[in-house]
């Protein structure tokens, strides 16, 4: 058990799944502009698909009623471009691939399986059956059939489907605005000069893309420095985010300053709970600001990646009503040693054996400040709380890091 004061990692997204509540809001947007938003409103279709019988293959269009093993060919029916009269006994209209069926037809036999016996007349070579090599109307999608449900994440795959219904337009939900807050004395603005005692301000920008992943809309706040007032000025002006996320300020520190922001007592602002046994990661915060949820993650970058990874990534998918609040477990061979781990869950920094994708070697530095490191990972290794020294070839559960963070 973690030690009194320490909340588990579980404990900690059942609590930000509590206190989080999905956003209501939606909009309607072209179906070209929806890869990877989500569904607030089922699809309806408004067509059958295909439209009419439709010829699969290319060949010949006959009646089986009237079969017999010769037919003239009275015409052709293209793409586009149907045969418009009626086929009759012992007739037959030349038909290509995604053509319409004529009138008085049920079957198509492929070309392969025909000889012409003069310009005009065909004979059958094998036997055939109704309705072989056709598409029947409606088979693929019928008109008024639910064709995607709600809260489904587009893909392309979805997305051709949707225009084969002939949906031109989506309702979809609104991404959430997720405000970004850097603290320090110390942190300034990329590209400007850095004194000597200064750090570039990254943490934001990785934040920031990784709400974009997620599927929220980062905005980027001022620095604040590390004064009170500060803090609480730059969220005053923000306070049309569906969630605030920081960086720095969360530890115990003088200049930590970030919970003495948020622990108020009083129903719109306050600490729900403080610390979490992780590593890295441990001073997380997580409460509310003036009603706005309010995510406090560590300074450290590596701190910060990896508590993105589980709590904000938690926290935007309850916002926008995806009940998924932990990235998968997969298994790996560990190519390495680890040893024993205490009352916190650690996340490994690892990376794939390039010589076999199924084993998996930790990186023998760890410190949370190392971005770069954590840059090359290609996965973390989960380690419970007080696990046994791992020898090389044991079985280990990984996160995948998703596409793009």
């Amino acid at each position: 058990m973690p030690k009194k004061g320490l909340l588990s990692v579980d404990q900690a997204i059942s609590a930000i799944v509590k206190k989080i509540l999905p956003l209501k809001k939606e909009e309607k947007i072209k179906l070209s502009d929806s890869l990877g938003r989500i569904l607030s409103k089922n699809v309806i279709s408004k067509r059958n698909n295909p439209s009419e019988d439709t010829s699969a293959m290319d060949g010949f269009a006959i009646n089986i009623k009237n079969s017999t093993n010769e037919f003239k060919i009275i015409g052709e029916s293209s793409a586009g471009n149907p045969f418009k009269g009626k086929v009759g006994k012992n007739e037959t209209v030349q038909i290509f691939t995604g053509s319409f069926l004529p009138k008085g037809t049920n079957t198509v036999i492929i070309q392969e399986n025909t000889k012409n016996l003069t310009p005009e007349i065909i004979t059958n070579t094998v036997t055939f059956e109704k309705n072989q090599n056709v598409r029947k109307k409606g088979v693929d999608l019928k008109l008024g059939e639910l064709v995607v449900k709600k809260n489904t994440v587009i893909n392309s795959r979805i997305i051709s489907s949707i225009a084969m219904s002939n949906n031109n337009n989506v309702y979809v939900k609104k991404k959430p605005v997720i405000g970004i807050l850097s603290t320090g004395n110390e942190i300034v603005d990329i590209g400007k000069k850095i004194g000597k005692n200064q750090i570039p301000s990254g943490n934001n920008l990785m934040i920031s893309s990784m709400v974009k992943v997620f599927g929220g809309i980062p905005k980027i706040l001022p620095i604040a420095k590390d004064k009170t007032k500060d803090i609480e000025k730059i969220l005053n002006k923000n306070l049309d985010c569906d969630l605030f996320v920081s960086s720095g300020g969360a530890s115990v520190g003088k200049y930590d300053l970030l919970k003495s922001v948020l622990d108020k007592k009083n129903i719109n602002t306050n600490v729900n709970f403080w610390k979490i046994a992780m590593r890295p990661g441990k001073p997380l915060i997580f409460g509310k600001y003036k009603n706005i949820p309010f995510l406090g993650l560590p300074g450290n970058p590596v701190s910060a990646g990896v508590c993105s990874l589980i709590f904000l990534r938690t926290s935007i998918n309850k916002i926008l009503g995806i009940n998924d609040f932990f990235p998968d477990l997969h298994v790996g061979i560990l190519n390495g040693e680890l040893k024993k781990n205490d009352q916190r869950l650690d996340f490994v920094r690892a990376y794939f054996d390039k010589n076999d994708k199924n084993k998996i070697i930790p990186f023998s530095k760890q410190d949370s400040s190392m971005i770069n490191l954590f840059s090359k990972c290609d996965c973390l290794i989960l380690r419970k709380p007080f696990e046994k020294k791992a020898l090389k070839n044991t079985k280990v559960n990984f996160i995948k890091f998703p596409d793009l963070i």
